[in-house]
């Protein structure tokens, strides 16, 4: 929207939920950036906060609503752009995006892109769905994690480090499985919920997407 005369390709779209940390959002999209080459100075970044007019509902407004812009629809022509390189979910410690429907729906397209990608090989596919931390939310997961991790551990009657080495998967894909759940995720609009439930139960179902989320979202010591 800040820049209608010379539009640029996406190179990563930013996956989020409203409501977080803001300042946590910015802390892990600049990690991000860093980490995709030269600084991040030159990539590109698609985020819907930015480049979806966002006043549209509000009474008076002559903008576009939400409604009609989703109508276009924006998420899955971004994340289908053959330049994009990437999707990257920030994660805070504020809130946990899943809880978002939105950001269940975004997963399912990457998915989709990725499987078509891989069947094309298309070496893009690997890294396609980058989950970034904030380091609040990095530090906040990891008790999480430890403190049920120690009462799984507990209630088995061993030492953190042996319970762990019984696993399978790894006790953070574990966490993952036993707390986040898509299929309770919310959106605003019920229509858009029924779309988006009917678009994961006739594709990936909410069991693999589950797993696929344990697997993405393990932070990194």
């Amino acid at each position: 929207l800040l820049n209608p005369d010379q539009p640029l390709e996406s190179d990563a779209m930013i996956s989020h939920a409203w409501g977080e940390d803001m300042t946590q959002v910015e802390e892990a999209i600049i990690d991000f950036s860093r980490r995709a080459g030269n600084g991040g100075d030159d990539l590109v970044i698609w985020f819907c906060l930015f480049a979806l007019y966002q006043p549209g509902d509000e009474e008076g407004d002559e903008g576009p609503t939400i409604g009609e812009q989703m109508k276009q629809p924006p998420f899955p022509r971004v994340i289908r752009s053959p330049h994009l390189r990437g999707m990257c979910l920030a994660v805070t410690s504020t809130k946990e995006p899943y809880e978002r429907l939105w950001c269940v729906y975004e997963l399912v397209v990457a998915l989709d892109v990725m499987e078509e990608r891989r069947k094309e090989g298309d070496a893009r596919v690997d890294g396609f769905v980058v989950v970034e931390f904030s380091q609040e939310a990095h530090d906040d997961y990891m008790k999480r994690m430890q403190k049920w991790a120690s009462e799984k551990a507990a209630a088995a009657g061993l030492d953190l480090r042996a319970w762990g080495e019984t696993q399978s998967p790894s006790p953070e894909q574990l966490y993952y499985l036993d707390k986040v759940k898509c299929q309770d995720a919310k959106c605003g609009r019920p229509e858009d919920e029924a779309r988006i439930r009917k678009r994961v139960e006739e594709g990936w179902g909410w069991d693999r997407l589950n797993r696929l989320v344990a697997d993405f979202r393990r932070p990194e010591d």
